[in-house]
């Protein structure tokens, strides 16, 4: 090869490694120093259990067969297997493999062993997951610093928890629900190797969308419609808690959810809190009782006040408002004892009521509270009565706020979730509040315990309790500022959309999406108030075409799709601005690109927004939509079209300047000029490509999740093979395989797998397309891949025919092509030469003809050409395999298979060709014929002596030589034999 082609397989190589120092569980691994740390200590390991472990992290996620184990560690003698087995027994004994949830190696039976540990690195920075097992770091807010009165409910709750697997938290609003499931999660982090996810229903309105949120969340692609089953599918071997916080907003779906998945994942813990129970199978309450008071003993003292919950978050929560009740009196014990019996030891109004107390009116503030409680009236009898002294709590302190405090509260309602200080100033200030006054309000009700603050990486974040909002809410619609101030909401979040999307707000760019990601309940009722009837439709569609990459790169496909076709409704309404039209289409024809497949609708939004962006003049996004529109063409088969794209592509983007853009277009030329037949310049994009390519990519601003590193390396593996690299080409593909693995992206390792199947099915690689069949499907039901899943099924057909369970493999390869066909798939040769070549093992003659025929074709229809030579081929074994052999007819495709393979540089092609021919001529006493015929391509070849298709060329030219010897071209082939 050229001192280029080495550079570029060099580069298709390079990191793959695992990095010299890793960590995992509590382990740090040493390689380069040969040393095992746990916790900082060093663990006695023995040499070839060291050598194993290293050889199993550097490939991990990967299965490592048997022989590259013993090969690896036993480099210089001969063992059996059952000394590998003694050292992974050890191995596992030294890591607590299995025990306490643990899990680092696995067996693969008949295969090998892998390790599926998550690793990081030495900093403790993630670096990516790794293995079916790896999960993303937690998500639970801050754990409360004091919590008063809870510490025994957490403990029973969590052992609950870890017996009986699904508990509920009911209890009045205000009571402390959300305070002890955040603190159940981080008591059981550790339990469940921090596999703890909460979610928060309290800013989801519309219940329909709770399992996508959900699945969002767990980082599951998602799909337009419901995602329950994926999600059952992702969670059934997971060892994993989920929290989900105040189910009362959302009581029928969540309740369905949670029973579901309590019982088709025997492994999910389930932590719910709501107002009311969920009344589903499985499901234990736990009825979280108010903060202990004291009894009404006019002889009450301090020190036997202090000693009931209630009266020491009374205490401590006066203090921490400056007020100046530091120490308890015994005087004051008996009226403190008496607020807190009077709040019925709610945890929120004692903290309202104790906000406004001090050692000089605790008096007063007894009597402020029974006259609150007075005006209830007798007309909310239906209430109960812990609801109304809430009620009367949140009047009585919304009245001793001043008129700022009051404006201020209410108008920070309309946040649907936390709101920093810079939010507040933005929707709560008007003409008639400055921003000094707006802070000085924050600051007063976070005192006054109406505003709760937590501190979030350098900023404070501030939000209303559930309660107080629902409170804060009504008043704010009794107002005549209501509108004013969610247009307010709205539009402060379009300006941050906007900022964060254009890359100009102070964030890295790696942290652009996470910046964002909690702030989805204020955006979902942006959206939701400006297509309202009273709402502002142009700031809508505005923050709806801002709002696209984000549901996007969240994989929120049907929210994506719901506000996408919102908005499209109102842009003539709206006085749109074409950048806006071109946004909402793009994203709507990619949501549905990604969910629903290769539809005319889906061709007419790209193509729609491709125009517009080309009319404006946005080159950036020009670029953007020539990959996707390119993607669908690929996927539909149009080879023909996606090329021309392609092309119009590489002008754009060398007009422009942009050396990554460039090469991604480059990579899509490749690609394409690959399955058009045009080997030689595929692999020169390719490598160009690879060259100009950073050593990775994490695609930040991709929502269509294209690997474009690994979809160079696998395609210069396929070109490789083609032109008969075939070491080489494996060798590329199990790399690429490895790095996509690493990256712990599922849609992205799906489409590595499947791309590079062909290569291990070309060069008959048994075991190694068998376990990426498995991993294919595996991946794709998990993650709610429904196109892959069904290639998923395909590629398992066609193992099941290479091992000779012909029937069930034709049932396999005939559904996934039908449904393919249904979502206008390309002509996927590979599943329809199996299934003509299992047609004719079952005597399905006509069939398997037209089967082939049918796929030919097809090819030349769509002009993937590159394979043709394997369907001419295959189309010959179909005919010689017949009752009755036609074999002019099968000469005459193998002839022609060898002349095509001939002129698209795919030498590999050529010699299984010639293979099939020579075999034929020498039936036909044609010896020496197929020997000129087979020889010179043999000769050819400079590798790849061990495949299937070499040695039996290799066993032909030999029987041929037998007959008809030619003594200087046996002594060129024993060279390369």
């Amino acid at each position: 090869m050229g001192d280029r082609t080495q550079r570029a397989v060099r580069e298709a190589g390079r990191d793959s490694a695992a990095p010299e120092t890793v960590c995992f569980g509590p382990f740090r691994l040493h390689a380069g120093q040969r040393t095992l740390e746990k916790d900082g200590t060093p663990i006695q390991l023995g040499g070839r259990a060291l050598d194993l472990l290293i050889a199993l992290v550097e490939r991990a996620g990967t299965v490592v067969s048997k022989n590259d184990l013993l090969a690896k560690v036993w480099p210089d003698i001969i063992v059996d297997e059952g000394s590998l087995r003694v050292q992974i027994a050890g191995l596992r004994k030294a890591l607590g493999d299995g025990e306490a949830g643990a899990r680092y190696l696995t067996t693969v039976s008949g295969q090998g062993y892998c390790f599926v540990g998550r690793l990081s690195h030495p900093n403790n920075q993630e670096q990516s997951s790794i293995g079916p097992s790896s999960e993303p770091p937690h998500n639970l807010p801050a754990r409360p610093m004091r919590m008063v009165g809870r510490d025994q409910t957490v403990r029973d709750i969590s052992a609950k928890l870890r017996s009986e697997r699904f508990v509920t938290v009911v209890g009045p609003g205000g009571v402390g629900k959300t305070t002890v499931a955040v603190s159940v999660g981080h008591e059981l982090l550790e339990a469940f190797a921090g596999a703890v996810r909460f979610l928060d229903f309290g800013t989801l309105h519309d219940p329909a969308l709770v399992p996508n949120v959900v699945a969002s969340a767990l980082g599951l692609l998602g799909q337009a419609g419901d995602p329950s089953d994926s999600l059952v599918n992702l969670l059934r071997d997971r060892r994993m808690l989920l929290i989900l916080d105040c189910c009362e907003h959302v009581i029928e779906t969540s309740a369905a959810l949670a029973e579901r998945l309590y019982a088709e994942a025997p492994q999910l813990h389930i932590l719910a809190t709501s107002r009311e129970s969920l009344r589903v199978e499985g499901e234990h309450v736990h009825r979280l009782q108010p903060l202990l008071s004291p009894p009404d003993d006019a002889g009450l003292t301090a020190a036997q006040a202090l000693a009931f919950p209630a009266v020491q978050l009374f205490v401590e929560r006066a203090a921490a408002s400056g007020g100046h009740l530091i120490e308890l009196s015994d005087a004051d014990a008996r009226l403190v004892g008496e607020i807190c019996r009077r709040l019925d030891g709610i945890a929120l109004a004692i903290e309202l009521a104790a906000s406004r107390a001090s050692a000089s009116n605790i008096k007063d503030t007894v009597a402020l509270l029974n006259d609150a409680f007075k005006l209830l009236g007798e007309g909310q009898h239906a209430v109960l009565p812990r609801h109304q002294t809430l009620r009367a709590t949140l009047d009585w302190s919304y009245k001793l706020l001043s008129e700022p405090e009051r404006m201020v509260l209410r108008r920070a309602a309309v946040f649907a979730g936390s709101f920093t200080l810079e939010a507040a100033r933005s929707v709560a200030g008007a003409e008639d509040a400055d921003d000094g006054q707006v802070i000085a309000a924050v600051a007063s009700l976070v005192a006054k315990s109406m505003l709760a603050a937590s501190a979030s990486g350098t900023s404070t974040r501030y939000r209303l309790l559930d309660t107080a909002r629902a409170y804060a809410l009504e008043r704010l619609a009794a107002s005549m500022d209501a509108d004013a101030t969610a247009r307010r909401h709205a539009r402060y979040f379009l300006h941050l959309l906007q900022e964060i999307g254009s890359g100009s707000a102070p964030s890295s760019e790696a942290n652009r999406f996470a910046a964002i990601a909690d702030q989805f309940g204020n955006i979902r009722a942006a959206l939701a108030w400006c297509f309202s009837e009273r709402g502002d439709r142009a700031t809508g569609v505005a923050l709806a075409a801002a709002a696209m990459p984000f549901f996007l790169k969240l994989s929120l496909f049907a929210e994506c799709q719901l506000w996408a076709k919102r908005a499209i409704a109102q842009l003539d309404v709206a006085n749109h601005s074409l950048k806006y039209d071109l946004d909402l289409h793009a994203a709507l024809g990619l949501a549905l690109l990604l969910t629903k497949g290769t539809t005319d609708d889906v061709h007419a939004f790209l193509t729609r927004a491709l125009r517009i962006a080309e009319e404006i003049g946005d080159v950036p996004s020009q670029l953007r939509l020539i990959e996707r529109v390119h993607v669908f063409q690929m996927r539909a088969g149009n080879f023909t079209e996606a090329l021309a794209l392609a092309k119009r592509g590489e002008a754009v983007a060398s007009d422009h300047g942009d050396r990554i853009k460039l090469a991604h277009i480059r990579i899509a030329l490749g690609v394409s000029c690959h399955l058009v037949g045009d080997a030689r310049l595929a692999r020169s994009y390719v490598e160009s490509a690879l060259l100009q390519l950073p050593g990775s990519e994490p695609d930040v601003d991709d929502p269509l999740n294209y690997d474009y590193l690994s979809r160079a390396r696998i395609t210069l593996a396929r070109i490789l093979w083609l032109q008969g690299y075939p070491d080489q080409a494996v060798d590329t593909a199990r790399r690429a395989i490895a790095d996509t693995m690493r990256i712990g992206h599922p849609a992205k390792l799906c489409m590595a797998m499947l791309w590079a199947f062909s290569i291990f099915v070309w060069n008959s690689e048994t075991e190694s397309y068998e376990e990426y069949a498995d991993r294919l499907i595996l991946e794709a039901s998990k993650h709610a891949l429904g196109p892959y899943q069904t290639i998923g099924y395909g590629t398992k057909g066609v193992v099941l025919v290479a091992q000779g369970q012909v029937e069930t493999g034709i049932a396999l390869l005939r559904g996934a092509l039908e449904v393919m066909h249904s979502h206008r798939y390309g002509s996927l040769a590979d599943f329809r030469i199996a299934l003509a070549q299992a047609l004719a093992t079952i005597g399905q003659e006509k069939e398997a003809l037209d089967t082939i025929d049918l796929a030919i074709a097809r090819v030349g229809h769509n002009k993937d050409m590159f394979c043709m030579p394997e369907l001419l081929r295959a189309k010959a074994e179909v005919l010689l395999s017949a009752r009755s052999p036609d074999l002019e007819q099968a000469e005459r495709c193998l002839k022609e298979s060898i002349d095509m393979a001939r002129r698209q540089s795919a030498l590999a092609m050529e010699l299984v060709a010639a293979t099939c021919l020579a075999k034929l001529w020498l039936g036909q006493d044609r010896a020496g014929e197929a020997r000129r015929l087979l020889a010179p391509t043999y000769a050819r070849f400079t590798e790849g002596f061990n495949s299937r298709a070499l040695k039996a060329a290799r066993a032909l030219l030999d029987e041929l030589g037998s007959q008809h010897p030619d003594s200087s071209t046996d002594a060129r082939l024993a060279v390369r034999g």
